[in-house]
């Protein structure tokens, strides 16, 4: 595949992410003029609606205006990432310090010479950004872009007096004509060398002035190229001023190679002097114009490392790219090169394969080129056209997969604002025109309530002398366990232990009190079945409350503890000490816990007192001394002895969760229903909740209501977006990401 093919592929499957983006642009852009009607209309209504829907407009407002302020700072973004997928060309940041060979690398690739790439072996020569376009058969042409007075005071004088203090910057030309501001106290001499650049910029203001403002682009041949972009001439024996008006420069030529197509230079000032606009320049063109980055490095010979510089310069480009790794979209090439400072092709292969591998200057690859051959810079640049290749998707997704995130985030909060408004339109409304109806559906719903609870207690009567068949399972699942696997020690072991205890009256002591622990600890088994009975009731009552109650619309919770637990935190504040008997009693029931610590333990550590050391259902005998299988016939004898009196204690029991649960279900009843002054504690709950759980049943009264009509169709019109899915979408493939 030629130089041209690559550069054409890397385009194409770019373009098709950009149409994704773009999709992605227009949905937002959308949702945002759809939400800035809703908020006009919103503030319209806070003066024509009651007090309960005023405030939750109010409220309302503070949702959509977060989302108002975000969604043109995502649409920007999105037309970033789009317009740099869109781009007819892949560009390429040429970024160094100064006299590193940059100039040059570049005039090897172009063709061009000093006249149009700059460079120089005394002082920074390269003053403005300059963006080299090959485009086969045309003759070299530069267009040039100059600064306005706003824009040059702004981006490039003001950025002076805030690092250096020196007052409110000056907001027009003659003002910044006027006399400077005093130099500070010189704390370094960097700040000492910045005012200076400052004075140069105010010295020199007579030389560039007439270019501020000029029209854009000025077209100019090769031989004006390097007046604009210089800061001297070929010899250092002039010094050029009107780069200082100028924000770039955009050559298109024809590179010495004839299959460059598709492929644009970036050529930065070198980086190194205390001069603030370099790196700012360098970062606003990664923000907008460069896709890769190559960084170009030339090692002097007489001894070099990744030093300081270089990881300044790493962190400014890093600046830049905030959406991607500059690992890997970045290349290092190595400038080898002999002249009259000597030959530095051994630090060159230094700085390759020991320097750069030690630091965390870290680039996809490095190159070693000579920056004075042509064919030397164009295999270094083959090379990073197979890289983007190969892992263009990757580094692509990057950008998309940010704002990927975003637009799901937003598009989250659209929806739970969305499920907001359309509430609203049941509740703005005058009380005239709900309340009527809303008194009949509570009377009916509130009946229907209170007559399903009183049913699901009289069933709960009926079952609480009933034994617990969970319960009942659980306790014969353990007394057979214990008394198929009793683990009594062998003659053997009874006689190491006495050997070890001092005797067996101490060895069967302690095999009592093991014995009593690993039983006791077989019957925590049964808090699981208590456990199930408790989430069976609270789901129970639940259901009565999601269907008789049609409070199903205030929680999605599947469990019946989280349910109630969620109604209870909607209960408004109903009494003058802000408590609910509501509230209260939802919040009693999730509580509520059967538990084998609570209900079975003091009923299972009374029965087994017989495998106590100190309580033994079968004392020792000490005249005449037992043996060894007597000790052990004495200790299955407790053993079991315990294990039957367990038996006949719990099955006593297995009734007792059944009342437990009539008992708490009851009292919640009588918290809820026939408690002093909860009705009118369930008229305002349901009041406060109408549009919740009767959506679409107040809206319809609404017609007559211009206002209202208005709201319910902004937000139709909002829902309608929210409902849809946010086009950004990784994929495998560009391809995929478009179908």
């Amino acid at each position: 595949m030629s130089r041209a093919d690559r550069i054409t592929e890397i385009r194409r499957r770019r373009a098709r992410q950009a149409q994704v983006l773009e999709r992605a642009h227009t949905w937002v852009t959308d949702v945002l003029e759809r939400l800035r009607e809703l908020e006009a209309l919103r503030t319209e209504l806070l003066g024509q609606v009651p007090d309960d829907a005023r405030s939750r407009l109010a409220a309302l407002g503070a949702e959509m205006n977060g989302l108002l302020e975000e969604l043109p700072v995502e649409a920007a973004a999105l037309d970033a990432v789009a317009a740099r997928f869109r781009r007819a060309t892949l560009n390429v940041g040429v970024i160094g310090k100064a006299r590193q060979g940059k100039s040059r690398l570049i005039q090897s690739l172009t063709g061009l010479t000093d006249q149009e790439v700059p460079t120089s072996d005394g002082g920074f020569c390269t003053g403005v950004t300059s963006v080299l376009r090959h485009e086969e058969g045309v003759p070299t042409q530069a267009q040039v872009y100059f600064h306005s007075e706003r824009s040059f005071l702004r981006e490039v004088i003001a950025p002076y007096y805030a690092e250096l203090g020196l007052g409110p910057a000056p907001t027009t030309l003659e003002r910044f004509a006027g006399p400077l501001p005093p130099e500070p106290s010189k704390e370094t001499s960097v700040e000492g060398s910045r005012y200076n650049h400052l004075v140069q910029y105010h010295t020199a203001l007579p030389e560039y002035r007439r270019y501020l403002g000029m029209a854009s682009p000025h077209l100019v041949g090769p031989l004006e190229i390097r007046r604009f972009v210089a800061q001297s001439d070929e010899h250092d024996q002039q010094r050029y001023h009107t780069f200082r008006a100028v924000r770039c420069v955009r050559i298109t030529t024809h590179f010495a190679h004839q299959d460059w197509t598709g492929l644009s230079l970036i050529d930065l000032p070198g980086l190194g002097d205390s001069n603030l606009q370099d790196a700012q320049r360098i970062v606003a063109a990664l923000k907008d114009e460069i896709d890769v980055v190559v960084f170009l490095r030339r090692p002097d010979p007489l001894g070099d490392g990744i030093d300081t510089s270089d990881y300044e310069l790493y962190d400014h480009v890093q600046e830049g790219l905030p959406d991607t790794g500059l690992d890997r979209c970045s290349f290092l090439v190595i400038n080898k090169c002999s002249g009259l400072k000597g030959d530095n092709s051994a630090n060159a292969r230094k700085m390759a394969e020991q320097w750069l591998p030690a630091s965390r200057f870290t680039v996809a690859e490095a190159h070693i080129a000579d920056c004075s051959q042509p064919d030397d810079v164009a295999g270094a640049m083959d090379r990073v056209l197979d890289y983007l290749l190969a892992n263009l998707d990757e580094l692509d997704n990057r950008y998309v997969a940010v704002r990927s995130e975003k637009a799901a985030e937003l598009h989250e909060r659209l929806t739970h604002v969305t499920a907001q408004a359309e509430r609203l339109a049941d509740l703005a409304q005058p009380t005239e025109v709900w309340f009527l109806p809303f008194t009949s559906l509570f009377k009916q719903t509130h009946g229907q309530l209170a007559h399903a609870l009183a049913a699901l207690v009289r069933e709960l009567r009926q079952e609480r002398d009933l034994t617990d068949g969970l319960l009942a399972d659980a306790v014969d699942t353990v007394l057979e366990a214990a008394e198929r696997d009793p683990a009594h020690a062998t003659p053997d072991e009874l006689v190491a232990r006495a050997a070890a205890e001092d005797g067996l009256s101490m060895a069967y002591g302690k095999y009592l009190n093991e014995s009593r622990a690993r039983l006791s600890r077989r019957f925590l088994e049964c808090d699981v079945a208590l456990h199930a009975r408790t989430a069976e009731m609270q789901q129970r009552v639940a259901d009565v409350l999601r269907g008789p109650g049609s409070l199903g619309g205030l929680s999605t919770a599947r469990e019946g503890r989280e349910f109630l637990l969620q109604v209870a935190a909607r209960v408004p504040r109903v009494r003058e000490d802000g408590g609910s008997e509501i509230r209260y009693a939802l919040q009693l029931l999730a509580d509520f816990q059967l538990s084998y610590r609570g209900m079975l333990q003091h009923r299972v550590r009374a029965c087994l007192d017989g495998l106590h050391a100190d309580t033994p259902a079968m004392p020792f005998p000490h005249q005449p001394g037992p043996t060894v299988q007597q000790v052990r016939e004495m200790l299955e004898v407790a053993y079991s002895e315990a294990l039957y009196t367990c038996r006949s204690e719990l099955y006593k029991a297995l009734a007792d969760p059944s009342a437990a649960i009539f008992s708490i279900v009851e009292e919640f009843y009588d918290r809820v229903v026939p408690s002093a002054g909860v009705e009118e504690e369930w008229l305002v709950f349901y009041q406060d909740i109408r549009a919740e759980i009767w959506p679409g049943r107040f809206a319809a009264l609404a017609e007559d209501a211009a206002h209202l009509r208005r709201w319910s169709e902004s937000v139709a019109a909002v829902t309608t977006l929210a409902a849809s899915t946010v086009p950004v979408t990784l994929s495998a493939t560009p391809e995929e990401a478009v179908a």
